[in-house]
């Protein structure tokens, strides 16, 4: 999935008649700017944009769009074949079928799009999901982050989270291969990713990740609280009536936990102030091998997926992981890691264990918590872990100018308001690569003056 240009011509939030030109020949395209640029808009507005084509939706506003969908080579041909989609939609043409128009045109990767091809028309009822899950002209997945406390882009991923847990309470899932095609990562997300990591082999990327970069030489224990969910009506049962996928991980898990213990106790308290009492069940893996054997029949994708799933199904209450460090001589838990380091081993686990052929990743300030060190390497990492290059596209917002100096000016997105508010794209005038964090600081990126203190500035100025 390579997103191409997007025209947002009627208003969304600070963004009105505004054109972004992304890059559809590099895995990213990052986008930079002042705060209230409308950055962030963008990722939103792609992300308002593909919930409602992926339900059969009124378009949330008036929007011209062209990205292109890798296929398998066709029978005779060696290159890659493509599609352009090119959707032109309003909400205030009438009819749900009128407000949007949709072109779809082939090509081979080595033959230039002919101008003059109109294309195919597709009907909206073809373009949007149908009952049996398909969307052949939609990416195949879309997955946001932001680092935020705002549920900004969250909201627009509940609907697909809903339909994915319904379908997990009725075992109609396979986590071989089903995930929800708008994935939402969130900080919890990360205990996820480090168990899934250790399935992995010890001279994966993944462990060597690890070591390298957060000291982690290895695990310890594991401590899962399980809770009686709001659902639950088979109350004093083992899991409280827990099915399907959930209860196969369950009933795993329990075989090879130490010692599992069920309590009841206060689980919250109320605005009134009033207790509110409920079953926990803890269960205990003493070291990797107990791990190892619970997940002998798992990938590391499945069992990242099994725990999501058992989180959705509101059974997960905690998860508290121990893990062996360089650094100390005592295993640290896992809420001892800095905020950097729990926030990148999110976005890493999200791409890696959630993305593949025709995947769009949307990254809202994904590095605020890094160090300088991190941050420049920040874009070389999310390179190893992206599991397909060729089809798959990262839209990244940041602030931190190291996190761009690896890149072609046509790989970036300069954004700015003009004196009357109305925002502007476009792509900066000299590459950020070979630059220098200065040059970039003034450059039109993020046009600084200088890179001085204001103090010693003006003493400057004083003396010329």
């Amino acid at each position: 999935m390579k997103v191409d240009k997007l025209h947002i011509r009627s208003r969304f939030k600070n963004l009105n008649n505004i054109s972004i030109d992304f890059d559809k020949d590099n895995l990213m395209t990052v986008i930079v700017g002042r705060n209230g640029s409308g950055k962030s808009n963008v990722l939103e507005a792609l992300v308002a944009i593909f919930r409602n084509l992926d339900l059969g939706e009124t378009p949330p506003f008036s929007y011209h769009l062209v990205y292109r969908l890798g296929q398998e080579p066709q029978e005779g041909h060696d290159n890659n074949y493509w599609q352009e989609i090119t959707i032109d939609a309003d909400p205030i043409r009438g009819t749900l079928a009128k407000q949007y128009d949709v072109t779809v045109i082939d090509l081979l990767e080595s033959s230039p799009l002919d101008p003059q091809s109109k294309g195919k028309q597709v009907s909206f009822s073809k373009l949007k999901r149908d009952k049996e899950g398909n969307a052949p002209y939609l990416p195949k997945y879309v997955f946001a982050y932001y680092s935020g406390p705002s549920d900004r882009l969250e909201r627009y991923f509940r609907k697909h989270r809903t339909d994915f847990y319904r379908h997990l309470l009725k075992d109609k899932l396979d986590l071989k291969g089903d995930i929800r095609p708008l994935f939402y990562a969130k900080p919890h997300h990360s205990q996820f990713v480090l168990l899934a990591f250790f399935l992995s082999d010890e001279n994966s990327p993944q462990r060597a990740f690890l070591r390298e970069h957060l000291g982690i030489e290895g695990l310890d224990s594991i401590h899962f609280v399980m809770r009686q969910p709001g659902w639950a009506k088979q109350k004093g049962e083992l899991f409280w009536g827990a099915r399907g996928v959930v209860r196969r991980f369950l009933d795993d898990l329990i075989k090879h936990t130490l010692s599992p213990v069920k309590v009841t106790r206060q689980e919250d308290s109320s605005l009134t102030g009033s207790n509110i009492h409920n079953e926990f069940f803890h269960l205990f893996l003493p070291n990797v091998d107990a791990l190892l054997n619970f997940s002998k029949n798992l990938s590391d994708d499945e069992l990242f997926k099994m725990l999501e799933s058992t989180l959705l199904s509101e059974i997960i209450s905690e998860v508290s992981i121990r893990v062996k460090v360089k650094s100390s001589k005592d295993p640290l838990t896992f809420r001892e890691l800095s905020e950097g380091e729990q926030q990148l081993l999110t976005v890493l686990g999200l791409l890696k264990f959630t993305g593949g052929k025709d995947s769009l990743f949307l990254l809202d300030e994904p590095d605020t918590h890094l160090n300088p060190s991190w941050a420049a390497k920040y874009l070389k990492f999310l390179h190893e872990f992206v599991p397909n290059h060729k089809t798959s596209h990262l839209l990244m917002v940041t602030h931190h100018p190291l996190a761009i100096a690896e890149l072609q000016k046509q790989q970036v997105q300069v954004m700015w308001r003009d004196d009357k508010h109305q925002v502007h794209s476009r792509e900066p005038d000299e590459n950020p690569r070979g630059m220098g964090i200065n040059l970039i600081l003034r450059s039109d990126m993020f046009g600084l003056k200088t890179t001085l203190d204001d103090d010693t500035n003006q003493k400057l100025l004083v003396r010329k």
